[in-house]
């Protein structure tokens, strides 16, 4: 059964300038991180934007598929996730091209592609981007 929206709570991230001007902290309450524009600094030392954003969509593909090989009593997957995009050339609001790239070892194909249908199924940034028109390539490499 799910919940209503009243019992379910957001997350909620607050970010806001440090004094280094091009260097932002984000802060979740039980987690805070730092994030750079290096078109603004000269040295770079936190990921930026396009990192995070990578990071939170390989993320969740990453978390849903640890938490089906519980829910499924599976063995945990030994799994490397690629994930790669490229920025429209002629419109900088749009992405050209996303691109997944799951490479398991030790999973057998059919159980593979079933993780990786599962995220693509479930997974809320995933499916936001899909809705919205972003081209996602999603690749599966199951060395059995």
């Amino acid at each position: 059964m799910s919940t209503t929206a009243t019992e379910r709570q957001p997350a909620v991230l607050t970010l806001r300038t440090t004094p280094v001007v091009g260097r932002f902290v984000a802060d979740g309450g039980e987690v805070t991180f730092t994030i750079d524009n290096g078109k603004l600094l000269d040295v770079v030392e936190h990921a930026g934007t396009a990192h995070y954003f990578l990071a939170g969509l390989a993320g969740c593909a990453l978390n849903l598929i640890a938490a089906r090989s519980v829910e499924w009593e599976l063995p945990y997957p030994h799994l490397e996730l690629s994930a790669s995009y490229l920025v429209d050339a002629d419109d900088s609001t749009r992405f050209e091209w996303i691109d997944l790239s799951f490479r398991f070892s030790g999973t057998a194909e059919e159980l593979s592609r079933r993780y990786v249908d599962d995220f693509t199924a479930r997974c809320p940034i995933y499916n936001t981007l899909v809705r919205g028109g972003a081209p996602i390539a999603v690749r599966l490499d199951a060395v059995g």
